[in-house]
């Protein structure tokens, strides 16, 4: 599924067209929104009551909070941190990334049988 954002004006179009009959797939083709976000965003309009051609659309705030994402993870583990003080070492005895690069590959399948604990480079 995508994690592309969208405007409140996007949602409150897509309303718009929904109170007129339109089908996700027609939303979609028009570009507002994918048939599966569509799809949810018409399950929530349901719900709520916003569908209902008579009844007012609701504020911008209103859709924010319903529709806003939480925030997103600002950091991630990198998968090079259970060899973190390792890969420190190295770069400090001055060798290569891409030896170490290869290093961390045999060490992950249990090929490695050099500690790499110099700085000669075997070939």
């Amino acid at each position: 599924m995508s994690k592309r954002s969208f405007e409140m004006y996007q949602y409150r179009q897509v309303l718009l067209r929904m109170r007129q009959g339109d089908s996700d797939r027609e939303i979609a083709r028009s570009g507002l929104m994918g048939r599966p976000k569509s799809a949810a965003v018409r399950v929530v309009a349901l719900d709520r009551g916003w569908l209902d051609s008579t009844a007012p659309l609701p504020d911008d705030e209103v859709l924010a909070a319903v529709f806003a994402s939480g925030p997103r993870a600002t950091t991630c583990v990198s998968t090079l941190a259970p060899w973190r003080e390792q890969i420190v070492r190295w770069v400090a005895d001055g060798i290569q990334g891409t030896t170490i690069h290869a290093a961390l590959i045999r060490m992950r399948s249990g090929l490695c049988g050099c500690s790499l604990g110099d700085n000669t480079a075997s070939t």
